[in-house]
């Protein structure tokens, strides 16, 4: 997936900095840090270590990969185990509540069933202890993309030949997809929280280096429709860094569906630090130990170590949905950060 070209990038907003969010934003927060000894040796495994914190729930995942490669006699599955655990917040204390097991493997059809991953609810106060599987399936790089994933690409492709060279031509049309079909993240271990089921395309567009999401999620019964994109860029003035810029935007009037794609969270002087409704964030990346691998038959650089810090905010978004969110994208660490 767009992770090595993608390289290496995350960090967040520098609390001490930035603007005062209205009080019905909600905030994550997101730590990483990426170990990917596959880079030189295949035959190991990539760790990637995920904090989440946000007011009422704190959950540390630890994501152990293996790269998928075609050799003379088999093919290897890629695949990723997930464990971790999770307290939630009360009194002045952190509580132990939630313990993650299982992982998902990419068929050679880029199927990957997300029924495959648990979590186990410890008992706590009058909460009897129980178990729940996240279910539905991704698609990691599909052969055969859906309809769904046909109208986004069709949109990418026109947003990216209104900027071609002076020749006319696409620079590069390599478009990565992924794809979500009912695919249900539990609760974080709040009793409130009735976890969220995702359906949708994501993108990324090798061009522009930007990852382009349609997504929809249904939480507690209600459902919010997300568009926009997340790009990936060197963080400017900083040496061995590099960011994404996540904006989700919820339907608007003044959006149409296909500008929400592309929406920009800064539209003007005046709307630099006002908070659209949907989900942003940014992240910010440090990389190190870089490697030289040919990716998709391109050279590329591609950091075996990566920190990572950054936060996601939701603006009339509950934090039950930022929170499906950030945990979504740990669970698929190696697609967004790995190589």
């Amino acid at each position: 997936m767009k992770k090595c070209v993608i390289a290496a990038a995350v960090v967040a907003f520098a609390s001490a900095s930035a603007p005062a969010f209205a009080a019905d934003a909600v905030v994550v927060n997101f730590t990483l840090k990426a170990d990917q000894q596959s880079l030189r040796d295949p035959s190991k495994q990539d760790l990637f270590s995920v904090g989440l914190s946000d007011t009422k729930v704190e959950t540390t995942l630890a994501i152990k990969c293996q790269a998928g490669h075609t050799g003379w006699i088999k093919r290897t599955d890629e695949a990723c185990s997930v464990t971790g655990n999770g307290v939630v917040l009360g009194g002045g204390k952190k509580l132990p509540r939630t313990q993650y097991q299982g992982g998902w493997v990419v068929k050679s059809d880029g199927f990957t069933d997300g029924g495959t991953m648990s979590v186990n609810y410890l008992a706590l106060g009058s909460v009897t202890a129980s178990q729940a599987n996240f279910a539905g399936s991704m698609m990691l790089k599909p052969k055969n993309p859906s309809s769904g994933f046909a109208a986004l690409q069709d949109a990418i492709l026109k947003k990216i030949n209104s900027a071609t060279d002076t020749s006319g031509g696409l620079i590069d049309q390599r478009i990565d997809p992924v794809q979500f079909s009912g695919l249900f993240v539990p609760s974080a271990g709040m009793p409130s929280d009735k976890g969220c089921t995702w359906n949708g395309n994501m993108a990324f567009a090798y061009q522009t280096n930007s990852w382009i999401m349609d997504l929809s999620a249904q939480c507690s019964g209600k459902d919010y429709v997300l568009k926009g994109n997340m790009p990936w860029t060197n963080t400017p003035g900083v040496a061995n860094q590099t960011q994404y810029d996540l904006t989700l935007s919820l339907p608007s009037a003044a959006i149409s569906s296909d500008a929400a794609l592309f929406a920009n969270a800064a539209s003007g002087d005046s709307q630099m630090f006002a908070q659209a409704d949907g989900i942003t964030g940014q992240i910010i990346m440090k990389q190190s130990n870089v490697v030289h691998v040919t990716v998709d038959g391109k050279d590329t650089e591609v950091p075996a170590s990566i920190d990572a810090t950054g936060s996601f905010t939701g603006q009339n978004v509950p934090l039950e949905t930022v929170r499906s969110l950030v945990t979504l994208v740990s669970i698929m660490s190696r697609t967004f950060f790995g190589a």
